[in-house]
C-alpha cells in the first residue's frame, strides 16, 4: 500500500513538473494561442499588397522580416531614372548681350563720343542629353541663343568644353559635341505610339545656377495630350506636333530629356505655360522622332538639309479672288516662284493656284504648316493646282535649302 502511494506521488510530481514547464515556456516563446485551442473558422495566406509601379523587374529583392516575403526594392520610376541620369547634363552658356550706359549715352548725344555699341557677358543655364558614347550631346537651340562659350557638366562633375555642330531653329534643336569617349549614354524609345495618361518622368536641371549641384532634379508626371500645336506670333517660332506633360519643367530644364517608364526618351522638354515662370502643370516637349530625325541627318551628312520649296504663298482672299476672277476660296495663290527651285521643276507659276497638298483641302495655313513642318530632302509633296479655270496634278521633289 505504501509503495503504491509511493509511486502515485511520483506520478503526480512529474505531471505537475511537465505542466508547469509548458506554462513557462509558453509564457517566454508563445507556443499556444486562443487560437490554437478554438476550431477555426478559415484560413488566411499572407498577402503582400505591392503598387503596380513597384513591379518593375529589377533582380533585386528583399525579405520584409516574420513573413518570409519578397519585395521588390525598386519601381519603375526610380528604375527609369538610375538608367538615364547618368547621361542627363548640365549646360551653362556664357552669353553676349548688348547693354546702354545711360552716362556714356548722354555723351553720344552730345558728340563728345562716337557712338558705339557695348556688349556685357552673362551666364544661363539649360540641360541636355548625351545620345552617343562619343558624346553627342542634345538641347534646345534656345539655350544656345547668342552664346559665347558652352560648358558642359555630368552629373558626376566633369566638365567639357563644348563645340556647335549644329542649331536647328525650325524644331528649337541644337546638337553639342564634348570630346571623349565611353560616355553614359540615353536611349530612345523605339516606338512612337505614345499614350495619353501613362506615366512620363522629366529630368534636367531646373534652376541649377542657384542649387550648385551637378546631379539632376527629377519630376513625374503623366503625358497630358499629343500632337499639340502651339503657334506664336508673327515672326516668332511655331511649335508644331508637340507632347503635353504635366510632369513639372521649369526654368533651366528646357533641353532635358523627358523619358518614359522604361528609361527611353520619349521627348526634349522644351518650354511652359507660366504666368510666373514656375511651373503650373503645362509644359511640352519635342517629340523623339523628331529628334532622331535630326540626328540622322547629323550623322549621314554633317548637318541637318533644311529644305526648300522655292515658292512665295499667299491665303487666297476676297480681293486677290476678285482679282483673279476665283469663286472657291479653299487655297493658296503663289505669289513668286524661283527658277529652278523644286517648285518650278513641278511646273507652278506665279499666279496659279494650289487647291489640296496630299489629299488635304487647303482650307487653313495650319493644314499646309503641318504638312510642309517635318518634310525631309527625297520626300515628294503631291498637289492639286488650278490655273486659267483648269485643274491639274503634280508632285514636288524636296530638295535642300540654297
Amino acid at each position: 500500500m505504501s509503495s503504491a502511494r509511493t509511486w502515485s506521488g511520483i506520478v503526480g510530481g512529474l505531471l505537475v513538473g511537465v505542466a508547469l514547464g509548458l506554462f513557462l515556456l509558453n509564457l517566454k516563446f508563445g507556443l499556444f494561442s486562443d487560437a490554437d485551442v478554438q476550431e477555426p473558422t478559415s484560413v488566411q495566406e499572407p498577402v503582400a499588397t505591392v503598387d503596380s509601379a513597384a513591379t518593375a523587374a529589377s533582380g533585386t529583392t528583399r525579405v520584409v522580416p516574420g513573413t518570409g516575403l519578397g519585395l521588390q526594392m525598386g519601381n519603375a520610376i526610380t528604375l527609369a531614372t538610375r538608367k538615364v541620369a547618368p547621361a542627363v547634363v548640365s549646360i551653362n552658356v556664357v552669353h553676349s548681350k548688348q547693354v546702354n550706359d545711360p552716362s556714356i549715352e548722354l555723351w553720344e548725344r552730345m558728340g563728345l563720343i562716337p557712338k558705339r555699341e557695348y556688349f556685357q557677358q552673362v551666364q544661363s543655364m539649360g540641360s541636355g542629353v548625351i545620345v552617343s558614347g562619343d558624346g553627342m550631346v542634345i538641347t534646345n537651340s534656345h539655350v544656345l541663343e547668342d552664346a559665347v562659350q558652352v560648358i558642359v557638366t555630368l552629373s558626376d562633375g566633369q566638365q567639357y568644353q563644348a563645340k556647335l555642330v549644329d542649331v536647328i531653329d525650325g524644331f528649337d534643336l541644337a546638337v553639342l559635341q564634348i570630346e571623349g569617349e565611353g560616355f553614359p549614354v540615353a536611349r530612345f524609345a523605339d516606338h512612337d505610339d505614345l499614350q495619353i495618361g501613362e506615366w512620363a518622368i522629366a529630368i534636367g536641371s531646373p534652376y541649377g545656377y542657384l542649387l550648385a549641384d551637378t546631379q539632376p532634379t527629377v519630376t513625374v508626371g503623366v503625358i497630358s495630350a499629343l500632337n499639340r500645336d502651339i503657334k506664336r506670333s508673327s515672326g516668332e517660332r511655331n511649335y508644331l506636333g508637340m507632347i503635353q506633360t504635366d510632369a513639372a519643367i521649369n526654368p533651366g530644364n528646357s533641353g532635358g530629356p523627358l523619358v518614359n517608364t522604361d528609361g527611353e526618351i520619349i521627348g526634349i522638354n522644351t518650354f511652359i505655360f507660366s504666368n510666373g515662370g514656375g511651373s503650373v502643370g503645362i509644359g511640352f516637349a519635342i517629340p523623339a522622332s523628331r529628334v532622331q530625325q535630326v540626328l540622322d541627318e547629323i550623322r549621314i551628312f554633317g548637318h541637318y538639309r533644311e529644305i526648300s520649296l522655292g515658292v512665295s504663298l499667299q491665303k487666297l482672299s476676297p480681293g486677290v479672288m476678285q482679282y483673279l476672277g476665283l469663286n472657291d476660296p479653299r487655297g493658296f495663290v503663289i505669289v513668286q516662284v524661283l527658277q529652278d527651285s523644286p517648285a518650278w521643276k513641278a511646273g507652278l507659276r506665279s499666279r496659279d493656284v494650289l487647291r489640296s497638298v496630299e489629299g488635304y483641302s487647303l482650307d487653313s495655313s495650319d493644314i499646309l504648316d503641318r504638312l510642309l513642318y517635318e518634310l525631309q530632302v527625297g520626300d515628294k509633296l503631291r498637289f492639286t493646282a488650278e490655273r486659267d479655270g483648269e485643274t491639274w496634278n503634280g508632285e514636288i521633289i524636296i530638295e535642300e535649302a540654297r
